[in-house]
């Protein structure tokens, strides 16, 4: 598998539809993320199937707090682009050869990540419910 392209986000940045995005500061540095924002670096695949590994095995990473170690900065920490591609093709090399288990890994994470949205939309519904049912005590009446 040919390794992807990663720099840093520009908003002239053309779109391939094979690319993710990676928050560059604050301490959520290296988590991938669907959409642009500005302070982040973007990494451009050549396949789904290369954006789904670099995608998952970063966010592994990121929920494993293993982008810390690399955090610069004293202020507002950020991580600079050559380590995290240095580490994320370190990581990449160890990973692909486990590669039967981890793809088993990585679905059993898509599966919980469904699960942990089904369970926050849940969680806004109750609180909106919450909120109807105290408001119809508390409304002015005209």
């Amino acid at each position: 598998m040919h390794s992807p392209k990663f720099q840093t986000y520009s908003v002239k940045h053309q779109s391939t539809g094979f690319e993710f995005y990676i928050l560059s500061k604050g301490l959520n540095s290296g988590k991938p993320l669907v959409t642009p924002c500005p302070n982040s670096f973007v990494c451009i695949c050549k396949s789904q199937e290369q954006k789904d590994f670099y995608f998952w095995l970063l966010f592994g990473l990121w929920k494993a707090k293993h982008f810390h170690q690399f955090l610069t900065g004293s202020v507002i920490p950020f991580i600079r682009l050559s380590d995290l591609k240095d580490e994320v093709f370190n990581q990449a090399e160890k990973v692909s050869k486990q590669e039967k288990e981890y793809k088993s890994t990585v679905d059993k994470i898509k599966q919980l990540e469904e699960k942990e949205k089904a369970i926050r939309q849940n969680l806004a519904l109750i609180n909106d419910l919450k909120r109807a049912m105290i408001y119809r005590h508390i409304k002015s009446k005209n």
